[in-house]
């Protein structure tokens, strides 16, 4: 079993608006909520989330009421704010239990969508897995691109066209974020569809 899954039992999954986020909070993709803020110069609507994953820092600008999938340290022994049972959060606010992402099978989920939904999805992967891929290749040096470089198989005059300058570098560094974001935001609404949940019927628990 993967480490990530192992992971997962040790707290609880949950789902908060972005402007809700707590410092300790860990995202879907391991970071690290490091403080979330509201400044004069972010866009109305939105909060700027400092994340970080190992020695890596990040800003990120995301819409305020965008329900972000965390994992929370002790969260199943509170209620949320407001006095609300977590039995009365709406499904498509709640996470899948450890079970359910163990043994999720895509293919079968996959056909449950519609085509318009396949459709979507498909294109928001295609955006992320293109410029996501390249996020971390272009380096403004030909010393960073190979330090960048994770196989050896890549030959020198590969390695040369990958040096970019740091205007080109920090785009695509930011557009691979703003398609990994979409790419969370759209399977939002998805969640009970994908994991075959309906109403009135709690999810079996292992």
């Amino acid at each position: 079993m993967h480490a990530p899954l192992q992971s997962m039992k040790t707290s609880s999954l949950i789902k908060v608006p972005a402007r809700l986020l707590l410092k300790g909070d860990v995202t879907g993709s391991n970071e690290t909520v490091l403080s979330v803020s509201a400044g004069a110069r972010t866009p109305r609507g939105k909060v700027e989330v400092s994340l970080t994953k190992g020695a890596r820092r990040r800003t990120a600008v995301w819409n305020a009421h965008t329900n972000i999938g965390v994992r929370r340290e002790g969260a199943g022994d509170n209620p949320p704010a407001g006095g609300i049972s977590w039995d009365e959060i709406p499904l498509s606010d709640r996470l899948p239990s450890f079970h359910e992402l163990a043994n999720f099978d895509a293919g079968a989920a996959w056909d449950r969508l519609s085509l318009e939904q396949q459709r979507q999805i498909g294109i928001l992967s295609l955006r992320f897995g293109t410029v996501g891929q390249c996020e971390g290749y272009f380096h403004e040096t030909l010393d960073g691109a190979r330090n960048g470089f994770s196989s050896s198989h890549w030959t020198p005059q590969v390695q040369a066209t990958a040096v970019w300058p740091r205007l080109h570098v920090e785009l695509v560094e930011s557009a691979a974020r703003a398609a990994f974001e979409a790419l969370c935001e759209h399977f939002d609404p998805l969640w009970p569809q994908l994991f075959g949940w309906s109403a009135r019927k709690e999810v079996e628990q292992p």
